[in-house]
């Protein structure tokens, strides 16, 4: 599935989608930008951190509504989370704003989310594992099981809130209804295509919004309407994350482990870093993604408070769910521990074969030669210029989308000349060392290809003209000169710049051209010869005929005497 799309023509290459990426599935290349979905956690916050726009997440929200217009059966499962992100009032007057909009049933995700809770007592109270990991966000399911091969063990193999919530619905109404859940998630679109016997739609709560906006629902001006079913207080207050490990539950839950609640992308690879690497034991964690927990999705309106107002809010709508016998609602056991079942295996990325030698070819074309040349500036949205060199072996970014590169050139003569010059071209400081040279000038000079920088050019080339420029008052000097150390003729000119403190010389391979004139001047002497000695056969030949003109004259002035003398004889009988 492409779960989410570029829009090129909107997208400004800043790449912060890629530097807040925790998996860094996004490539940019000159030719396309896409999500390359196998490393896709699906946790939206390249999304929720694009300004422009340029990223779309799958949109559900017109299924919906023509669901609901052809008077189809919708059923909504909200997200408890709805009551600190939208201005209201009450919180009921969100289940009329959803009536209004046509859904028949409006429940709390909460149902699922103590449903599930049940589950996990069961699972923990059990053990049986190093750790114990929970499983009801889908981001760091996803994390885990395409990054984390040993920690799959340690996951709770049941399903989500929201995925338990919706087999409950199917199970209660009939499985001819459409469920849609409403939430901040953009992971449960994901969530819900891997379960589509549980979830037929997923609606942001940005969405939501848009429609609310569309129909000009004013939420704070309706009436409050009570949910079709009622909660748990442990329940609604899962979004604020660590709900499982309250002090009513200390009694059910098995002691030997540590319960902990970790959030936020680096603290949850921190945990599973020490989970994969066996450094730690005895540990039950409940793990969000999202900074926060599920109060702080990354579809939620713009206008939205801020993420503690939301706390604050969500936490005095929890405080207010009246207490039910046991703390809990009334969940029947239509749904089994089998139906909620839901294995996690892992799913490792198909890696691209890369080798040391690849990346430092690329490396070096960048132009970090050394350490030293490894800003790691993170601007191009990799965290080291390393990491940026293997994505470019995968194919997954270009070596010009380099800022530190892109301002050297700007920012430098190369911008000019160097990049496209046939010329062998190298900029010196005032002590005719190298500090910059163009790629001739490393195709002719430098066949080992290692960074010359601070490397007297005098360890290359001639640098004698340089001597004599530097020496003088003038600021351009030229000449002609053979240079053995690759056997090649070029025409130098030098340029003294700012007093001579930095030096400029363009080399201008003349070999050819050289070679040619001395071509041309061989074939002119080779002329030359061939011309005389063909004057000379020709005086010869001139000679020996006038020779032979000379003979037959005289011959002939005989033979016609003869004939004259004849002739006259015969006149005079």
């Amino acid at each position: 599935m492409e779960f989410i799309k570029f829009d090129h023509d909107l997208c400004d290459e800043c790449f912060k989608c890629l530097r807040v990426c925790p998996t860094k599935a996004i490539a940019f290349t000159n030719n396309r930008r896409h999500i390359i979905d196998h490393l896709c956690i699906k946790c939206g916050l390249c999304q929720m951190h694009c300004s422009q726009g340029a990223l779309t997440i799958q949109l559900d929200l017109e299924k919906v509504q023509n669901a609901i217009k052809a008077q189809k059966k919708v059923l909504v499962s909200l997200a408890p989370s709805f009551a600190g992100v939208f201005k209201m009032k009450t919180p009921g007057q969100m289940a009329t704003a959803l009536k209004q909009l046509g859904f028949e049933i409006v429940e709390e995700t909460a149902r699922g989310a103590e449903i599930i809770s049940l589950e996990y007592e069961k699972n923990i109270g059990h053990g049986g594992t190093d750790n114990i990991i929970t499983s009801c966000c889908p981001s760091s399911n996803y994390l885990i099981e395409h990054y984390y091969e040993k920690a799959t063990q340690s996951v709770i193999p049941v399903v989500s809130p929201m995925t338990a919530h919706g087999l409950d619905m199917k199970s209660r109404y009939g499985h001819d209804h459409m469920i849609v859940f409403i939430g901040p998630c953009l992971a449960k679109k994901a969530e819900a295509v891997d379960h589509p016997e549980s979830i037929d739609a997923v609606i942001t709560f940005k969405e939501l919004d848009r429609w609310f906006s569309e129909e000009n629902i004013i939420l704070s001006e309706l009436e409050t309407m009570s949910f079709d079913t009622p909660v748990s207080r442990r329940g609604r207050a899962y979004p604020l994350g660590g709900s499982l490990w309250k002090r009513d539950l200390k009694t059910r839950i098995n002691p030997a482990y540590k319960y902990i609640h970790v959030d936020g992308i680096e603290a949850c690879k921190s945990f599973l870093n020490s989970v994969e690497n066996g450094e730690i034991k005895g540990y039950c964690a409940e793990l969000n993604i999202c900074s926060g927990s599920c109060i702080n999705g990354p579809d939620v309106p713009s206008d939205a408070p801020s993420l503690y107002k939301r706390m604050n809010l969500l936490t005095e709508y929890v405080e207010k769910t009246p207490l039910l016998p046991t703390d809990k609602p009334y969940v029947d056991d239509r749904l089994t521990s089998a139906e909620l079942h839901n294995e996690f295996i892992p799913k490792l990325v198909n890696a691209i074969a890369i080798n040391d030698h690849q990346v430092s070819e690329i490396l070096v074309k960048m132009g970090k030669y050394t350490m030293k040349d490894q800003l790691n500036c993170g601007a191009c949205g990799y965290s080291s210029c390393y990491e940026k060199a293997v994505a470019i072996t995968k194919g997954y970014s270009d070596i010009d989308m380099c800022l530190d590169t892109l301002r050297k050139k700007a920012e430098s003569l190369q911008a000019i000349i160097f990049d496209n010059s046939p010329n062998a071209i190298c900029i010196l400081d005032s002590e005719r060392r190298i500090q910059e040279v163009n790629p001739s000038f490393n195709q002719l000079f430098n066949a080992t290809k290692i960074k010359l920088t601070y490397w007297p050019i005098a360890a290359l080339i001639d640098d004698t003209l340089f001597e004599e420029i530097a020496a003088s008052n003038h600021h351009h000097m030229s000449k002609k000169i053979y240079l053995s150390s690759v056997d090649r003729t070029f025409y130098s000119n030098v340029v003294k710049i700012q007093n001579g403190k930095i030096y400029v010389g363009i080399f201008t391979d003349i070999t050819e051209a050289e070679s040619n004139r001395a071509e041309l001047e061989k074939v002119k002497e080779e002329t030359l010869v061939t011309c005389q000695q063909v004057i000379e056969k020709q005086m010869r030949v001139a000679q020996e005929i006038a020779s032979l003109l000379g003979e037959t004259t005289a011959e002939t002035k005989i033979g016609l005497n003869k004939l004259k003398k004849l002739v006259l004889t015969e006149g005079g009988d």
